[in-house]
Order: structure tokens, then sequence, then C-alpha cells
């Protein structure tokens, strides 16, 4: 079979999850035996594609082209994250005029207008974020969601949740890379806290470098700071204590090495699909702490102690029991390998 990935613009410059994800199921499909190309928002279809697998509900600018064209099979594969709790911190004047799908939509033409994204078609500025969105999902065969939450919100706000879009729904999880399950290191040799992720109000790293610097958490921040949102990075860094470290997005090998030389993994985002990163943290040896929050109250329910951010006496507290190395047990992770997962994305193809 001939594939071809369509992921945003930006998938190498500014690279998150979903990076990961479209690249590890072009591996995992290569090893099949198919061929396979990522084609970025914007770039022409290769010829000879039998089937198109996009990635990114909230784009719709970047997969409608490619969805509305192509004659053959069509998967889209959702990861839709809601920013409304970070857009109504970082915007609350033009998150009440606009709501969430206006945001989206305006945050689409401002890409586009700064040059960090492509600037949407005419169509897109007409139709609007929700309806794009809608037909998007219509235009597709089948619609793969990381959890049930995920796929009930969808279902929720499309008003398209009769039995049109739940016979094209399949639930697939995301998958471990092999280099995760590897031997790790003896807790005795591991210290401090660590977050991974691009710096942004979303991801909410701001409170735990607080508390950390409050209390002397030795506390290691990895991540690039997201290129619309320059100033939430600026105050990262001002209020940093002495025992924070800020690293710059790094590679496999590098978080692997990270991740065997920390003791607890913090994931406080207002809001995360399925956070991968989690899973990584406790496929490493790791305690995982997140913020109990759509959709990880789900996706990191068997690895991580999920809490309400908003509960700080209660946040800290497991935080403090992470750093002594206390964890949740072990799920079986072989059942979470790239390779399983891709086998039910092939499926899911059919």
């Amino acid at each position: 079979m001939n594939v071809a990935l369509i992921s945003r613009s930006t998938l190498y410059k500014q690279p998150g999850g979903d990076t990961v994800q479209v690249e590890r199921t072009a591996d995992g499909l290569r090893a099949l035996g198919h061929d396979v190309h990522i084609v970025l928002a914007g770039q022409p279809l290769p010829q000879e594609v039998e089937l198109i697998h996009g990635f990114n509900l909230g784009r719709p600018a970047d997969l409608l082209p490619y969805f509305k064209s192509f004659k053959g099979r069509k998967i889209l594969s959702t990861i839709f994250v809601d920013y409304s709790l970070a857009d109504k911190e970082r915007a609350p004047f033009a998150y009440s005029l606009l709501g969430g799908h206006g945001m989206e939509w305006l945050k689409t033409i401002l890409r586009g207008f700064n040059g960090s994204d492509r600037m949407p078609s005419i169509g897109y500025l007409l139709a609007g974020q929700r309806r794009s969105m809608k037909r998007l999902l219509t235009l597709s065969d089948r619609v793969i969601t990381s959890s049930m939450s995920e796929y009930e919100r969808i279902a929720a706000w499309s008003a398209l949740g009769g039995k049109g879009l739940r016979d094209k729904h399949q639930l697939i999880p995301l998958g471990i890379d092999d280099d995760f399950l590897k031997s790790t290191n003896p807790q005795e040799g591991r210290a401090g806290l660590l977050m991974v992720g691009r710096l942004e109000y979303l991801k909410n790293q701001k409170t735990i470098i607080e508390w950390a610097s409050e209390r002397n958490w030795p506390l290691t921040v990895v991540g690039d700071a997201n290129v619309n949102q320059q100033d939430y990075y600026k105050a990262c860094v001002s209020i940093a204590g002495p025992t924070i470290t800020f690293l710059p997005y790094t590679n496999r090998d590098a978080i692997i090495r990270l991740m065997d030389e920390h003791k607890c993994l913090v994931i406080p985002s207002l809001f995360e699909t399925y956070s991968l990163v989690g899973w990584e943290g406790a496929a490493r040896g790791m305690a995982v702490v997140a913020n109990k929050a759509a959709d990880m109250s789900e996706t990191l329910e068997p690895v991580a102690e999920l809490v309400p951010i908003e509960n700080k006496e209660a946040f800290i507290e497991a935080i403090e029991i992470g750093l002594k190395g206390h964890k949740k047990s072990q799920v079986p992770f072989t059942n979470f390998t790239w390779d399983v997962i891709v086998s039910r994305i092939v499926s899911a193809y059919r």
C-alpha cells in the first residue's frame, strides 16, 4: 500500500507529540513493507498514493484541501486538543467574544500573517473553524481517537454523534518506542523532577516552576518556547529559582538519559489528548504525577498519579511522594509498542 501521512507545515520547525506520532507511524508502516510519504501542509501529494492519513482535526485549514480532492480512502487521527482553558487566561476578552472555535480560527489567520505558518485558504476563512472541522469529519472514511473521552468530546460539539460517526470511529492509543523499554537505571541513581514539552500556556509549566522555586526542588525543564507565546517562556524564566534548569528540545536518546537521571516526571498540562511522554517516563521507571484533566484522566490512569492541579496542597504532596521514588505498579508496556499500535492502524485502513 502507498500511504501519505499529512500533517502541519511546522511539524519539524516546532516539534511536538504529533511529530513523534507521525514519524513512528511512518516507521511502523515501512517496517511492514508499505510505501510511506510524510507530506507537510502545502506540499503536493505524490501521484501514486492510494490512501491518505491526516493528523489533527484542529487544523482543518491544513487537511481539507487534501481530503476534498483525494479520491481514495481517507483516514483522520484527530489529536483534538481543547485550548479553551489556556485561551481564557491568555486572551480573556478575545475568548469572550469569539469562543473556542472562533479563537482557533483567529489563531490560524494570525499564524499566517506573522509567517509562523501557512496562510489559510479563502474557503476556510469563510467557513470558519467549526464548520471546517465538521466537513473534515464528514469526508473521513475512518476517524481514529486515542481515548474514548476524545471521541465523546468530538461527538458532542459536532452533532455528528449518530451512527455515522460511531461507525467510522476506531480507538487506538499511541505507542511507546522500543528504546524506552530497554533496561533502566536503579532508583538510587536518580534525583529531582523533570518536565518535557513545548513551553506554552496550555502545558502550564509555570505553575510547577513556581512551586519548585518555593520549595527548592531540583527541576529540569526540557522544551523550546512556543514561537507565538514567547511571553510565557519569559515569564517561566523570570520566576525560576536557582534549582531550575532549562534545556532546549532534544532528541530521543537525550530524553531517555534525562528520564533515567530523574525520579519524578510532572505533567501539569491544562489539557492533553494522550500525553505519550507520561507513558515513556513510566516505562523508564519514573514516578509520574499529572493533572487530573481531560483526556489525561483516562489515558494516563494506568501509569500516573492524577491530581487536580488547582488543589495545590494535594498536587505538591503527590510530587513529594514521587520524589521519594514511589510510583504506580507497572503495566505490561510491551502491549503498547509502536509495532502493536501500527498493526491496529493498518487494520483501521481497511
